[in-house]
């Protein structure tokens, strides 16, 4: 089960242990950190250790430990990642966007203007494309799956690596299904 809570929510504070996990790739390495039942965030990085600083700095309050079953999270969010629950903390409209990038199906994309109709605010395209930038949850949350009108724009991780998530995802598409 998926939780879409805003930051002041008190099940946010209340977090205080937070496991962490790294795994490579085919797209490149990646570190992730959750709680005993929900991912929490998913980053691709060049810098293991500097990408967990950062998000240490993020869950200050929190303590931090690894866990190889985090990592392990990490492999299942490249096939499966419909099967990963999610703890997604986010404005209410980050999260709108969010929960509904998740029913995007493999393999398929949609453009920022289409994702603002889609959730019946046509004339909201830019900020749909911010809340999408501001997503934590790579793959997991596939951000990777907008694009632009006729091109590709924008991603977090970088424009090749939301190539190769695409091409993956269209090559795959029916044997992951």
């Amino acid at each position: 089960m998926d939780l879409w809570l805003a930051p002041h929510d008190i099940r946010v504070r209340s977090i205080n242990r937070i496991s962490h996990g790294f795994a490579s790739t085919p797209f490149g390495d990646c570190v992730a950190i959750g709680t005993p039942t929900h991912l929490l965030a998913l980053h691709f990085t060049e810098n293991h250790r500097q990408t967990l600083v950062g998000l240490q700095s993020v869950w200050f309050r929190a303590k931090f430990h690894p866990s190889p079953a985090v990592a392990k999270l990490i492999h299942l969010a490249l096939t499966q990642p419909e099967k990963i629950p999610v703890l997604a903390i986010g404005t209410p409209f980050q999260l709108t966007i969010w929960e509904f990038l998740r029913s995007i199906p493999r393999g398929s994309t949609m453009t920022y203007g289409a994702v603002a109709k889609a959730i019946s605010r046509p004339r909201a395209t830019r900020a749909v494309g911010q809340a999408v930038g501001k997503n934590d949850l790579s793959i997991v949350i596939p951000c990777h799956r907008i694009v632009s009108q006729g091109k590709l724009t924008g991603y977090r991780w970088g424009l090749e690596r939301k190539r190769q998530l695409l091409a993956s995802e269209l090559i795959n598409r029916n044997l992951l299904t």
